[in-house]
């Protein structure tokens, strides 16, 4: 609680001026790309507060959410680490989550041991629960609930629908769930790891939950708007571009499909992976040309070669909130053309995945070039 016994959270969602929203990409070891261009967020805004060394993202952003990594990210945000602590702890924590079991059953065992991950999660999140003072912040993450075939947005907001334990006993308030165990729901890639058992509601069977990536909000920008301006939320922040900014960060875009002249997988279960990646990959590139679509911000991206980039077309005619997008494309033209890497396809190919903790140095190298290219003061400042 503050001096006013308002606590940071209660006085971030619902406090005067405008809202800010940050919303992080899954990703896996590819999150170290988001780490790179929230440095140099950070670094800016601090400038821009004198230098203040007690400046945190959570001072800036009334919301801050992220799926599956970005979800880790966005936890360790919310509770107010700078960010250089968080990239040190995520570049520890990612060779031991992403280690290789010494055996397994193909197709029967996860590819990696969930103990880790959730040793780290312990340690860093403790027994906090979601209504924790620690939460400086706004603070939301996806989840898809595996047993009802529903994406889960879970939140502090206190006027959440489901905030509160009811009358009748029905079901476990969302302010009792522990952080560490709603991140690693959001974390639980099927075939990669474990699903994360969750009580929901008392006597009855804990829900099973699987990887927020998995739903059509890797990107999660669209259900964090969703969630401050829908009036089941409780929150209606003023839309408009002086009142409502959202900083959407992504871990290496990149559009699926087969090089020329390739074949497709051979194996049902390689065309099905397959297959399920380019649905996550079109659901981002959907939420990206809505978001586009939406504003006017100052850097968009192509989306294709049919529509470009949407400058200039506006839904509606006005801007409904200022927008911005940080990525980088792991393409090979891309890559050199925007940022003067060269990069071999087989090389590509393995920056490419989201589990290979080796690429991590060099994908956070890259990503600094591109965020001190993209990223600019005036994309934070929200225009008076």
């Amino acid at each position: 609680m503050t001096e006013t016994g308002i606590s940071n959270r209660d006085r971030q969602f619902f406090g005067p001026g405008p809202k800010r929203i940050l919303a992080l990409d899954g990703g896996g070891t590819r999150g170290v790309i988001e780490l790179a261009f929230l440095e140099r967020i950070e670094a800016l805004l601090r400038a821009e507060h004198a230098h203040d060394p007690t400046f945190r993202l959570s001072d800036w952003f009334q919301l801050i959410g992220g799926t599956s990594t970005g979800a880790i990210i966005a936890a360790g945000l919310a509770m107010g680490k700078q960010v250089a602590e968080i990239t040190q702890l995520y570049l520890d924590l990612a060779p031991q989550a992403f280690r290789k079991r010494s055996w397994r059953i193909m197709g029967l065992v996860p590819r990696f041991g969930a103990k880790p991950l959730v040793n780290f999660l312990q340690a860093q999140l403790g027994e906090r629960n979601l209504d924790s003072d620690d939460l400086l912040t706004g603070f939301a993450v996806i989840a898809q609930r595996f047993d009802m075939g529903s994406p889960w947005l879970i939140s502090n907001n206190p006027c959440s629908p489901y905030w509160e334990d009811p009358a009748d006993g029905s079901y476990i308030g969302n302010r009792h769930y522990r952080l560490r165990e709603i991140v690693r729901a959001s974390t639980a890639a099927p075939g990669f790891f474990q699903p994360q058992w969750l009580q929901v509601a008392p006597g009855s069977r804990p829900a099973l939950f699987v990887d927020g990536g998995l739903s059509p909000y890797n990107n999660p920008s669209l259900m964090l708007i969703l969630l401050t301006q829908a009036r089941a939320f409780g929150l209606q922040w003023q839309p408009g571009p002086e009142a409502l900014s959202v900083i959407s960060i992504g871990a290496g875009q990149y559009r699926m499909g087969l090089a020329p002249g390739a074949l497709p997988p051979k194996t049902a279960g390689g065309l099905a992976l397959h297959s399920l990646m380019e649905a996550v990959s079109n659901a981002q590139m959907q939420t990206l040309t809505m978001l586009q679509w939406f504003s006017e911000p100052a850097m968009p991206w192509i989306i294709n070669s049919e529509i470009g980039n949407l400058a200039g077309d506006v839904l509606g005619g006005r801007p409904l909130l200022n927008f911005q997008r940080y990525d980088m494309a792991l393409e090979a033209s891309w890559l050199e053309s925007e940022l003067g890497f060269q990069v071999k396809p087989a090389a590509l190919a393995r920056l490419r995945r989201f589990d290979d903790p080796g690429c991590m140095k060099e994908l956070y190298a890259m990503a600094i070039v591109a965020a001190e290219k993209q990223v600019r003061l005036e994309h934070l400042v929200t225009p008076e």
